[in-house]
């Protein structure tokens, strides 16, 4: 299997007076040249062949580990459990936040321990760790089932990925941001009241200090959502830093503390609030909570959190188990699971031919409406790391 050495040993012999193939920019470019003769953007004509004889081979190793966080690490076992009575492989997913499991990886493989096949991880420890750290292989040789290579059924008709080379992070579910969302306790804040946070700047009205609450940066959703607004249109550099500094905010890196602050209304509002499904279920119980939506000047597509992204680890110890469920996960079947077995799903499949299911009704997108989608921009990694650096700078700056 190629990966990142591969690239690497190709820049070390390429002629450095080249800049446009040793850019980044030409990395799609050069890494066809990697992948030359590899069978990857069509089905093999013997498909249900090699199919049968993955099965068995997969069959035969018996597990695929996976590497989670967030999102799959909570709401994955119904998918699982469907690919696992099909094709009679166990899968064993890790717990956890995505920063933990890809510590825990990383010191595993650094002892030259390998235990994980395949990586359900968020597109930041992706970009920053896992593709950096070579731990990664290239995930288009080993996609060959018809319904994955067949790129009139995604999104713009292409696979996107979420890494700067645009060749390890595959991204399946994005979230559709046409609105931004903030959760308030309907006991302590009147509607009439709420109704006046209608642009973003009415946040750092004094009235609202002392009622907010927000995912802090020691969440790694807190630093996506940080990244995120520095490079919305409403939002930017300035807003980030009143928010993180000025606007009498109260952060949390748990967010069973925040669920409870809401709940209870100590801080009745929660202004950024990303990942929301929990929020979703606890008003369908009848508990005192309501979503408040502001129009963007801008629908936005985000590859955000752990249920976003799939890739494939190098020196896997189950390889045939591993390409056996990426290639069920990103085919129709494995996504039409994703939709329908996760309750109110807050992000929707890149496949156009799933049914919507149990997708809220704001992520499902308008048929022919355009979105920016940055997170799929190669150069959007590079760009994150830099403004990922200066708001832990501010962090511990209010931290003094």
């Amino acid at each position: 299997m190629l990966n990142l050495n591969s690239l690497r040993e190709y820049l070390r012999r390429g002629d450095s007076s080249d800049r446009s193939v040793r850019s980044v920019g030409s990395v799609g470019a050069l890494l066809l040249l990697l992948v030359a003769g590899t069978s990857f953007a069509a089905a093999p004509a013997n498909f249900e062949q090699e199919w049968a004889k993955l099965i068995a081979a997969a069959q035969q190793e018996g597990t695929v580990s996976v590497a989670s966080g967030g999102a799959p690490s909570r709401q994955y076992r119904p998918v699982v459990d469907v690919f696992s009575k099909k094709f009679n492989v166990k899968v064993e997913v890790s717990t956890g936040n995505a920063t933990d499991t890809v510590n825990r990886v990383l010191a595993e493989r650094k002892a030259g321990k390998f235990t994980m096949d395949v990586a359900l991880i968020s597109s930041r420890e992706n970009q920053q760790r896992l593709v950096p750290s070579d731990s990664l292989v290239l995930l288009p040789p080993l996609l060959f089932h018809p319904e994955v290579v067949d790129l009139s059924a995604w999104y713009k008709k292409r696979h996107m990925y979420a890494d700067k080379f645009g060749k390890f992070a595959l991204i399946y579910h994005a979230g559709l941001e046409d609105q931004y969302e903030a959760w308030y306790n309907t006991d302590k804040i009147k509607e009439a009241e709420i109704a006046t946070l209608k642009n973003q700047n009415d946040l750092f009205d004094p009235k609202w200090k002392g009622k907010l609450a927000g995912q802090g940066m020691g969440d790694p959703s807190g630093i996506r959502q940080i990244i995120d607004s520095y490079f919305e249109p409403d939002r930017g550099p300035e807003w980030v830093r009143r928010y993180m500094t000025s606007a009498g905010v109260t952060f949390s890196d748990d967010r069973r503390i925040l669920e409870t602050w809401l709940v209870n209304g100590r801080f009745p509002i929660h202004f950024i609030a990303t990942g929301t499904e929990d929020y979703v279920a606890l008003a369908r119980k009848g508990l005192p909570i309501k979503p408040h939506l502001m129009i963007k000047k801008q629908g936005v597509l985000r590859a955000s959190g752990s249920g976003c992204c799939i890739s494939a680890f190098a020196n896997a110890p189950h390889p045939n188990a591993a390409k056996l469920f990426i290639n069920w996960f990103l085919s129709k079947e494995g996504q039409t699971a994703t939709h329908n077995l996760i309750p109110n799903l807050d992000r929707a499949s890149l496949r156009n031919d799933v049914p919507f299911g149990e997708v809220l009704p704001q992520q499902r997108r308008g048929f022919g409406k355009e979105y920016a989608f940055p997170d799929a921009d190669p150069a959007m990694g590079q760009k994150q790391e830099e403004i990922q650096k200066w708001a832990f700078k501010i962090w511990e700056s209010r931290q003094k």
